[in-house]
């Protein structure tokens, strides 16, 4: 009886510290991975504001300007006036795009580039993108390789895509997540016009001339080493990812 009895103690002794250790490794697994807690507005807003959104040029509609339509012919213009009229339209005809899905011309004298101030390359994996959104995500990773937006990249950068659903719950926008890029990248100090300053410089001018933006993007050129730093990869199969580009 008293063999059972000291065996039943050192049981009870050897089990009660393993009791304590798994209790304690459990807290510390707690306090190291708490609970997601809901996000504030504040705080998705903040993660909107590192997503770099694409295009949608799945569909890229093509741009056909009609000099004959009543915009452009009006009868109180004589013969001559409406050829003053198409030849000045005609002379920035590059700038003017049909409404839709199309490609806007590259602005002049702004180039975009990225500092990231030499640090070295962040290569992150690609995350999963659901089996229902992969044939509208191939739709619009072509649209824009065939608007040469983008192009194949052996960067040793890379950012994962991110999916963002439209408002309709069905089509998707294509984002990429530059959170740790713009961790690293050099914040350029630029001061912004004031609104007094631009309409003061408005006054040299005796005709305006307000239009709509055909759509909700701008295309800037891009330096070599910006390209590098804005590579993202999907996953598709592809052991190379893609870089943000425009010629």
């Amino acid at each position: 009886m008293s063999d059972r009895r000291d065996q039943a103690e050192s049981t009870a002794a050897t089990t009660e510290p393993l009791t304590e250790m798994v209790a304690e490794v459990g807290h510390q697994e707690e306090e190291a991975c708490p609970k997601p807690a809901a996000r504030s507005d504040r705080v998705s807003e903040d993660y909107a504001r590192e997503l770099a959104f694409l295009p949608d040029l799945s569909e890229a509609a093509s741009t056909t300007l009609d000099y004959t339509g009543p915009h452009v012919r009006h009868p109180s213009l004589s013969v001559e006036q409406h050829d003053c009229v198409v030849k000045v339209l005609k002379s920035h005809e590059r700038i003017m795009i049909s409404s839709g899905n199309a490609l806007p011309p590259p602005a002049y004298g702004v180039v975009c580039d990225i500092d990231v101030q030499e640090h070295p390359p962040i290569k992150q994996k690609a995350r999963r993108i659901p089996l229902r959104h992969l044939k509208q995500l191939y739709k619009l990773l072509k649209g824009l390789l065939k608007a040469g937006l983008i192009t194949f990249s052996d960067s040793p950068w890379a950012s994962p895509i991110v999916i963002v659903l439209k408002k309709n719950g069905l089509d998707i926008r294509l984002c990429i997540d530059y959170k740790m890029v713009n961790s690293v990248t050099a914040i350029l100090e630029y001061a912004m016009p004031l609104v007094d300053d631009l309409l003061t410089d408005m006054e040299k001018y005796l005709w305006y001339c307000s239009l709509d933006a055909a759509s909700g993007f701008g295309a800037v050129m891009m330096t070599q080493r910006a390209r590098k730093s804005s590579a993202f990869v999907c996953a598709l199969g592809l052991s190379s990812g893609f870089e943000c580009r425009l010629d």
